[in-house]
C-alpha cells in the first residue's frame, strides 16, 4: 500500500484539555557588549504572573530527577563563547486564565569557571533581561522572536506588558549592543484553550469584546 502522509492543512480537534507552551531560545550575540565579562554564558527561564521573582509561577515541567513542577528552567552553560547557540526545551504549564501581566522573563549570566571561588565571590553574574507578554493583542505570542536585551531591569512598573521589541523609543532602558534584536527565541503551543488560526481568532476576540460589552 502506498504511504500516506499527514496532510497538513486539516484541522485536528483537541479531545482532551492541553495548555502547554513550547519555549526553544536559539542564540545570543554579546560580541559588542561592554562592561562586566560575558563569556560562560547560561539562561534563565521564567513565567512571571507580576514584576518580581515573588510571582514567578511553578508551572515550567521539572526533569527526570527533579520535582515535577519549578518555577526555572536554565539553558546549558556556553564555555567561552560570546556569541552562543542553544538547544534546550522548556515546557510549560500554562494557567488557563491568562492576563496581561503574565509575560516570559530571560535572564542572562556569566557563570564563573575559576577552579577555586573566593569566598563571597558569585557563581553566577546577570548581565542582561529580556522579556515577552504572554498575550499579545488578545493571543499567545507564538512564533520566532528577535528580540534586544536590557543590561538591567527597568526599576519603573509595568514595563513587561510591552516586549522589549516593542519599547517605545525614548524608554529609559540600558540597551546592550544600541538596542539590536541579538537574542532569538521561538515559542510554540499545544493547546485546547488558544487557537493560532488567525481567522477563528479573530472572530473569537470579536465575540468576547461584543460579549464584555467592548
Amino acid at each position: 500500500f502506498p504511504v500516506k502522509y499527514k496532510d497538513s492543512t486539516l484541522e485536528y480537534p483537541h479531545y482532551q484539555f492541553r495548555n502547554v507552551l513550547y519555549i526553544y531560545p536559539r542564540e545570543l550575540n554579546f560580541s559588542n557588549r561592554s562592561g562586566e565579562r560575558a563569556r560562560n554564558i547560561a539562561i534563565k527561564v521564567q513565567l512571571l504572573a507580576g514584576e518580581g521573582d515573588q510571582y514567578a509561577l511553578p508551572v515550567i515541567f521539572g526533569k527526570s530527577n527533579c520535582p515535577a513542577f519549578t518555577s526555572e528552567a536554565y539553558a546549558a552553560v556556553v564555555h567561552h563563547n560570546k556569541q552562543p547557540d542553544f538547544y534546550e526545551e522548556v515546557k510549560i504549564k500554562l494557567p488557563s486564565n491568562l492576563r496581561d501581566h503574565h509575560h516570559l522573563l530571560f535572564t542572562f549570566y556569566h557563570v564563573t569557571c575559576k577552579g577555586q571561588v573566593k569566598e563571597g565571590e558569585k557563581l553566577e553574574t546577570p548581565v542582561g533581561y529580556t522579556w515577552i507578554p504572554i498575550i499579545e493583542r488578545g493571543s499567545l505570542a507564538t512564533g520566532e522572536h528577535n528580540l534586544p536585551v536590557t543590561s538591567e531591569l527597568p526599576q519603573t512598573s509595568g514595563y513587561s506588558f510591552i516586549s522589549t521589541d516593542r519599547a517605545p523609543p525614548g524608554s529609559t532602558f540600558k540597551w546592550i549592543d544600541n538596542k539590536k534584536c541579538i537574542f532569538s527565541v521561538d515559542i510554540e503551543a499545544v493547546s485546547s484553550v488558544h487557537t493560532e488560526n488567525p481567522t477563528l481568532d479573530a472572530f473569537l476576540t470579536k465575540t468576547a469584546g461584543l460579549q464584555l460589552g467592548q
